[in-house]
């Protein structure tokens, strides 16, 4: 995205949220009579405005109403309509509203609603937004309600939890946790007749780096060792933490951007290399394969041997190719230190809703109920309670025990999780576009290392302002 249109996006993004703190456009029918038009949930919200209202409906098993909101498709949208019906079954004096547009409608959604007091009772949020948003005091905190245990989180993984937190503080219940990963096509390499590392050892970048080198020597025309890193936003982040030398997020103590020049142009200057080696794809290249469907991308295709992407794809990968598909850890610094980030998508509840009592219930529902575990079979990623992993694993195909496996490790040996601060997500998105400026000659890396530099701190005011 140009500077001048990230501008743009970003003022009218932080102008709707100051006021209050994949494919659809609207909210869809279930054609279960769980959803309605986006001019009946307006309605809902005004019907919604005394709690002391509410609370009495509910004593009195009068209808209660009540919004959730997530991005969706139309496979996912069945899979939590699914569970509204089961969680609407034990509580028939319920109605669930659903709004679900694609994720880039999703959020433009979220802005508009916040600003104009009209958002739904639960959202769905992921940890790279939880700080645009819980910055402007938009999201109730949930330590109160794990603390009466109207949502129970006994049995879950700590460090899974902490994804949900911003400022120390509790905002999100997770529904998946996922993280970086490197898949390798084991059966590929075995042909090619070079080694794969075990899956428990650590290799760095330099190291990586030689390893595709010595893929690529082995490869034909058309076929290349690595997809190019360039355009990956997540693994942008891990990069920061574990190249850095001068800490390993993004902002520092009084706010401003931490990263160097220096760090930034090693990031740039990993992928240019590696496209002069011949081990990564042009640019042209990758943005063809990067536009199809996982199923049909360049990894299945045997185009690529490694890519990275979030270990949560793996059963789609895995399914959709004959050949045995490997996983390895992110690759460290090469000084040895661990960057690995953990991605959570989650449920929050809407400050402005009046029905948070119902709202934390359906939460506790959705998150520990196993029967509505077993319907949601890790659609967002790994459930971060222990007691659900294991019985999901006791049917769960190979590749999502492997992925439940892996997010455990990583989990266990990433630095503590540190919430995305605000104006960082438009930040990530002008270094990937820098990227392919560099990746077309149209930049050194140090030139597109400085480009960043000069207009962090400026983006991070225009989100503060």
């Amino acid at each position: 995205m140009s500077r001048m249109k990230k501008v743009l996006a970003l003022g009218l993004a932080c102008g709707l949220l100051l006021t209050a703190c994949g494919g659809k456009d609207a909210p869809v029918d279930n054609g279960s009579g769980t959803s309605e038009p986006a001019d009946s949930q307006a309605e809902t919200t005004d019907e919604a405005e005394a709690p002391a209202e509410d609370k009495a409906a509910a004593d009195s098993g009068e209808k209660q109403t009540l919004r959730v909101a997530w991005w969706g498709s139309t496979e996912r949208d069945k899979i939590y309509y699914q569970i509204n019906d089961m969680f609407m079954a034990e509580h028939p004096n319920v109605e669930i509203v659903t709004e679900s547009p694609g994720w880039n409608d999703y959020w433009v959604a979220q802005s508009t609603a916040y600003a104009s007091n009209s958002a739904a009772d639960v959202v769905q949020f992921q940890s790279n937004q939880i700080g645009e948003y819980c910055s402007k005091g938009v999201l109730t905190p949930l330590q109160p309600y794990v603390e009466s245990g109207a949502i129970n989180l006994e049995g879950w993984n700590q460090d899974l939890v902490d994804t949900g937190k911003y400022e120390d503080q509790l905002y999100m219940i997770s529904l998946g946790i996922t993280a970086q990963t490197l898949y390798i096509n084991e059966t590929f390499l075995n042909e090619l007749g070079v080694e794969l590392w075990p899956a428990d050892q650590d290799i760095t970048w330099d190291e990586y780096a030689q390893f595709l080198q010595d893929v690529q020597a082995k490869l034909g025309a058309d076929t290349y060792a690595g997809m190019d890193i360039y355009t990956n936003n997540d693994l942008v982040w891990v990069w920061i933490r574990e190249n850095s030398t001068d800490g390993q997020e993004w902002l520092d103590e009084d706010g401003n951007f931490a990263p160097s020049a220096d760090t930034l142009e090693s990031w740039y200057a990993f992928s240019d290399d590696m496209r002069k080696a011949g081990a990564f794809p042009s640019v042209e290249w990758t943005q063809e394969w990067l536009a199809k469907a996982w199923e049909e991308g360049a990894l299945v295709n045997r185009k690529v041997v490694c890519m990275f992407e979030n270990a949560n794809k793996y059963k789609i990968y895995q399914n959709s190719m004959e050949d045995k598909l490997a996983i390895r850890k992110v690759p460290v610094g090469n000084n040895g230190k661990h960057g690995d980030l953990l991605i959570t998508s989650a449920f929050g509840i809407s400050e402005s809703s009046k029905q948070k009592d119902l709202a934390a219930e359906y939460i506790d529902f959705f998150v520990n109920n196993m029967e509505a575990q077993k319907v949601f079979n890790q659609e967002l990623g790994v459930p971060a309670s222990l007691t659900v992993q294991e019985e999901l694993s006791k049917t769960a195909d190979p590749s999502d025990v492997a992925a439940a496996e892996y997010v455990n490790m990583v989990a266990a040996q990433a630095p503590p999780f540190v919430a995305k601060a605000p104006g960082v997500w438009a930040i990530q998105d002008e270094i990937n576009g820098t990227a392919e400026m560099v990746a077309t000659g149209m930049m050194s890396a140090r030139e597109g290392a400085e480009h960043i530099i000069g207009i962090a701190n400026e983006m991070i005011a225009e989100n503060a302002n």
